[in-house]
């Protein structure tokens, strides 16, 4: 029988080899972890550093709305006589869009708009409030947006390609509430400006 080869410490050779391969092997594999460590940190931080600066960033100062009006494309105005008065509240068709996280919010102002004589339409929701007031209307519905441009002051108005003088009202955070009924009938019985294009 073969004599064993013996190790000077008192191990076999294969001890010693199969220790050796075990401790190569435990040590690429802390490598390993210790890149993928690494990695993840790396990861984290980038992302902490974005998130933190994100919070950092003062939100865009909330700006004066004016009065604009915005046409969609094909749409042509249907300019009004020169000395024209915005229609009265009861010629105009009302419909008041939800734009915010208030419940029951266009249903409230349809009830006071009611109350000042406007025949209104079915409130509902929207999703394209992009102020506090928006007020849109056909290429025939401009005096019918005067008129309720006189009952919510800074409105922007918003021309699209519909049929008749029924106007929308969208509502979106910030909306500061109808005017009073004095300002806004001295506004129903002055002239309207001329449009852009008339």
């Amino acid at each position: 029988m073969p004599e064993r080869e013996v190790h000077p410490y008192g191990r076999s050779a294969d001890d010693v080899r199969r220790r050796s391969l075990r401790t190569s092997r435990t040590r690429r594999l802390r490598i390993t972890q210790l890149v993928v460590f690494a990695v993840l940190m790396v990861t984290l931080v980038a992302i902490g550093a974005y998130a933190l600066q994100e919070l950092r960033d003062p939100p865009p100062e909330p700006g004066v709305i004016e009065q604009k009006t915005f046409r969609s494309a094909g749409a042509e105005l249907a300019c009004p006589e020169p000395g024209a008065a915005p229609l009265p509240p009861a010629e105009v068709q009302v419909r008041v869009l939800n734009g915010t996280g208030r419940s029951g919010f266009a249903g409230s102002i349809s009830e006071e708009l009611a109350e000042r004589g406007y025949v209104m339409g079915d409130p509902g929701n929207t999703t394209q409030a992009s102020g506090p007031a928006i007020i849109v209307h056909g290429p025939d519905g401009y005096l019918a947006a005067q008129s309720l441009l006189a009952q919510v002051p800074g409105a922007q108005l918003r021309m699209e390609q519909r049929e008749g003088v029924a106007v929308d009202l969208l509502l979106g955070d910030g909306f500061p509430g109808l005017a009073a009924p004095e300002a806004a009938q001295q506004v129903l019985d002055q002239p309207v400006q001329s449009p852009e294009g008339c």
